[in-house]
């Protein structure tokens, strides 16, 4: 195979930052336009696009970013804005969202047939890769595009497509 044209890039990644002192929800409303949703507040942010969850205990999902420096800036940004000290913020670094392009289309069924780690999503009408190896799971689509779920490494997740697409390959599972 050709390994060459698989294309991996990380879509998204969920970041928590939790502030030396919790984020006050009535401020997060007041100061940052966020909105209530039950015990979180919701906060859109502009530049970058991405969404802040605060949460009960005070700390800050991220979503929308794929970057962890991008991420602290936004959310140093944000604490500004409430009028906090951005002094021993902590960051957590949570699951990603990756996309690739195998760069040759799948013989979906062939693939479902030949392998017990993957099974055919009838709802999503793709592969779905048990890439256990990996600590990961695959959606892999017919046209040779997919996206890796669980894995918070794009070295990894690069690793569990090019180890699988290996396999489909061998298996004469990709045109």
């Amino acid at each position: 195979m050709e390994e060459g044209r698989i294309v991996v890039a990380i879509e998204t990644q969920t970041f928590r930052f939790t502030p030396s002192s919790p984020i006050d929800h009535q401020d997060a409303v007041s100061m940052a336009g966020g909105t209530r949703n039950g015990s979180y507040v919701v906060v859109s942010h502009e530049q970058p696009r991405a969404t802040f969850v605060v949460e009960p205990e005070g700390s800050v999902l991220v979503h929308g970013i794929a970057r962890a420096e991008v991420a602290r800036i936004a959310i140093q940004e944000l604490l500004l804005t409430l009028g906090m000290s951005e002094e021993n913020l902590t960051m957590e670094m949570g699951g990603m969202l990756i996309r690739f392009s195998m760069g040759r289309a799948v013989m979906i069924e062939l693939a479902a047939e030949r392998f017990a780690d993957i099974e055919f999503d009838d709802r999503l009408g793709a592969l779905r890769i048990n890439a256990a190896l990996h600590n990961a799971q695959i959606l892999l689509f017919n046209n040779g595009l997919g996206v890796v779920l669980g894995q918070s490494s794009k070295k990894i997740a690069e690793m569990a497509v090019r180890h699988w697409a290996g396999l489909l390959d061998e298996e004469g599972a990709l045109a």
